[in-house]
């Protein structure tokens, strides 16, 4: 019996980056294999828990249930300044 395919992991840090670069427009973050855990990354975007999403609020995030699991995306919302790094 074969093994399913690993999935690549998320990089938050990449899609988040993306993100910055193109306010308002959604970015593809990743694939979840379940929808309980594409909704809580999302929760995680949207109140920064995960740091590349700084600072809470900063961005949206939603789902889309696809065929080859739960499809997380993000975008930094349009109203919010570019942040400057130290």
């Amino acid at each position: 019996m074969s093994r399913p395919a690993r999935r690549p992991r998320v990089d938050h840090q990449v899609a988040a980056q993306q993100a910055r670069e193109m306010p308002g427009q959604w970015v593809l973050v990743g694939t979840y294999p379940s929808t309980a855990s594409a909704t809580g990354a999302a929760s995680q975007v949207r109140t920064a828990r995960i740091a590349a999403y700084q600072p809470a609020g900063a961005f949206d995030a939603r789902t889309e249930l696809t065929e080859n699991g739960t499809d997380l995306h993000a975008r930094l919302r349009a109203d919010q300044p570019e942040r400057q790094e130290r």
